[in-house]
């Protein structure tokens, strides 16, 4: 795996969203309502699934199995799995780090949301990301509300960024996302489908996602087999061998 390929297959975890359930230990309804706003946010403490994910641009095709765990506003955890459980990479974030091992390479970055931001060309942070896995929707800087036949719309400016949210009036479900950087003209735009409930959340079982950069199209996809939420301590293990070198991106 080269170091292309580790920044773009981060770029397709950064991008993820849930597919199947298994029945959760526990799950709570969060219904908030902001301004005009009423959205059915998932609730949790801990999240555990396991999944796969599709990446294609220009010059590569990726295919792997994951596992991922969240501790809610605090952790992201993955682990790539190409199969016959062989991990190929991890990678942990926090609120103001970026942390990842490919044991292919035996390479390391440990780093900072800068790093990604010049990578993605989007200016993202952990809280944009979690939201991003869970189909969840941020309140957030200048929010317009509008009525989008049967969806909600509503438009946010942050800085130079501009959120472009489309909730679903039949369940109160996040349904797209258009997220533009008006700096640079570079764009993500998600999409959440096949709704079924964890507990009792409805939460988008399929996620297509595509990345506008700079002319360049880049699609992900990513679809669960198994996801539980608990509030039971979950582990997120990261330990860099001592043979392993350290990466730098130009």
């Amino acid at each position: 795996m080269s170091k292309h390929l580790l920044v773009a297959l981060l770029a397709v975890l950064l991008l993820a969203g849930c597919k199947k359930e298994t029945l959760p230990s526990t799950a709570s309804e969060s219904t908030a309502t902001v301004g005009r706003v009423t959205v059915n946010n998932l609730d949790f403490t801990y999240l555990n699934s396991k999944a796969q994910i599709t990446f294609s641009d220009k010059n590569d095709n990726l295919s792997s199995g994951i596992s991922m765990r969240i501790k809610k506003d605090s952790v992201i955890w993955i682990s790539v799995q190409p199969g016959l459980g062989i991990e190929a990479a991890r990678m942990k974030l926090t609120q103001d780090s970026v942390y990842m091992i490919n044991r292919l390479q035996k390479e390391f970055a440990a780093t900072d949301y800068s790093f990604l931001r010049s990578k993605l060309n989007v200016d993202v942070n952990f809280d944009v990301i979690q939201s991003i896995l869970l189909g969840n929707y941020q309140s957030q800087g200048t929010e317009k509300v509008m009525a989008a036949n049967d969806m909600q719309h509503i438009q946010q400016t942050r800085q130079h960024m501009l959120f472009d949210y489309f909730i679903n009036l039949s369940n109160s479900k996040l349904k797209q996302l258009n997220v533009q950087d008006n700096s640079n003209g570079n764009t993500i735009t998600v999409k959440y489908d096949s709704f079924n409930k964890v507990g009792t959340v409805p939460f988008a079982h399929d996620l297509a996602a595509q990345v506008l950069q700079k002319g360049q199209v880049t699609d992900f996809t990513l679809k669960h087999s198994r996801i539980s939420i608990t509030d039971q301590n979950l582990d997120f293990p990261f330990s860099i061998p001592k043979d392993y070198k350290r990466l730098t991106f130009n």
